[in-house]
């Protein structure tokens, strides 16, 4: 096997043999250039990026940077620093440089600048990794990623079927693919293709517990109450099972049992963004209520998702109407609502919420600002958003 095999070998996942044959290599001929940025990819892989610079350094020690050696360094820069700026800097320096184009260059950029939260200038090279590439099924996963993220749903979906299709084996894929059908309201085609995946991967925890939510959503929820039963027997140690659980639970009527799963991982430590989420609803829907609870609850539930803003709002909410000092809840309902409507912009809920609570701080010209948005950007589905919003509009007018 050559070194130029290396590359393929990375290329088609086959790192243990891509580890063998560097490594093999490298005790012929210790200063084998290619068997050493090979062999600090796989570093970076393993997140070992000490010893991945290490070997990138050995590796230009004499010759100076070429592609591999950048994108090496690209990789470590994007994984162990705050700031993109090395990273891209490092990945638009190796696409200049490369000769024929490498859409491994391309793919780190726009990773790089996804994980900024920069979604719109990420999608350019991912889709050039994708062009140069069409067969890689992470290129097109990672595309999807970015287009849902920037709400461009219907140009995502055949990118998640295309990933499907190359990578069946891979069950986020699905999970990305069945939010994107059931936003469209295709809750059929999301039941079937995660029964398609479990033919291919039977008894496969993370699909069943998406396959359960999905039939919530088409009012099988017998079915969908034995499957979470029987995940949250088989992984008791699982927030997730758990929480699937106890969510079914509380979606049927037993509220209390499902309030005291949620809270037994809670007391352990073990909570989620989901059995955080899920014991606020219950701590508000006790009688009578314990909002202190569900506030404290809807808090860590987005302390733990930073893309959580659904919790920011029923906070919000919470806090405009619990007893007590009235500047203080208002305060703190405006800081969650406003943190809501930053990680989720294109949701009018919070805004909704927002400009209620402006006006009742008497911040008159915000609250009508805000309440007028809801009414500009508000859909034929959103109907009831948009009177509540003219409701209030027409009654700052005659304050």
């Amino acid at each position: 096997m050559t070194t130029a095999s290396l590359e393929t070998l990375l290329k088609e996942g086959d790192l243990d043999t891509a580890r063998r044959v560097a490594e093999a290599l490298l005790k012929e001929s210790p200063g084998e250039r290619r068997a050493l940025l090979t062999l600090a990819k796989l570093a970076t892989f393993d997140g070992d990026f000490t010893k991945a610079a290490a070997l990138a350094a050995r590796a230009t020690l004499d010759g100076g940077d070429d592609v591999d050696s950048l994108l090496v360094k690209a990789s470590i820069a994007a994984q162990t620093r705050t700031e993109v700026d090395e990273a891209k800097a490092l990945y638009e320096q190796a696409i200049a440089m490369a000769k024929p184009p490498r859409a491994e260059a391309y793919f780190g950029l726009g990773m790089v600048l996804a994980s900024a939260g920069r979604f719109s200038a990420a999608r350019a090279p991912l889709e050039k990794a994708v062009q140069l590439e069409p067969k890689v099924g992470q290129f097109h996963f990672h595309l999807a990623r970015v287009l849902l993220a920037d709400e461009k749903l219907k140009e995502g979906l055949p990118h998640l079927e295309k990933a499907v299709e190359l990578n069946p084996l891979y069950p986020p894929v699905y999970e990305a693919c069945c939010f994107v059908l059931q936003e469209f309201g295709e809750v059929k085609a999301a039941e079937k293709l995660l029964r398609e995946g479990l033919k291919l991967m039977p008894n496969q925890p993370f699909l069943l517990g998406l396959l359960s939510n999905v039939l919530v959503a088409l009012g099988q929820v017998p079915e969908a109450m034995k499957i979470s039963q029987a995940l949250a027997a088989e992984f008791p140690g699982e927030p997730e099972a758990i929480g699937n659980y106890a969510r079914l639970m509380m979606v049927t009527g037993h509220r209390a049992a499902a309030l005291e799963l949620v809270q037994k991982l809670s007391a352990q430590g073990k909570g989620t963004a989901q059995t955080h989420a899920l014991e606020g609803q219950l701590l508000e829907a006790l009688d009578p209520p314990d909002l202190d609870g569900a506030i404290t609850s809807y808090a860590a539930a987005a302390k733990n998702d930073p893309r959580d803003w659904g919790s920011l709002n029923n906070l919000g909410l919470v806090l405009m109407k619990r007893a007590g000092d009235e500047a203080e809840n208002l305060g703190a309902a405006t800081e969650a609502l406003e943190e809501a409507a930053m990680r989720a912009p294109h949701r009018l809920e919070p805004l909704m919420n927002l400009a209620l609570v402006y006006a009742r701080l008497e911040r008159t010209d915000e609250a009508r600002d805000v309440a007028g948005e809801v009414v500009s950007r508000a859909s034929t589905a959103q109907a009831e958003l948009k009177q509540q919003a003219q409701k209030l509009i027409s009654a700052l007018g005659k304050s």
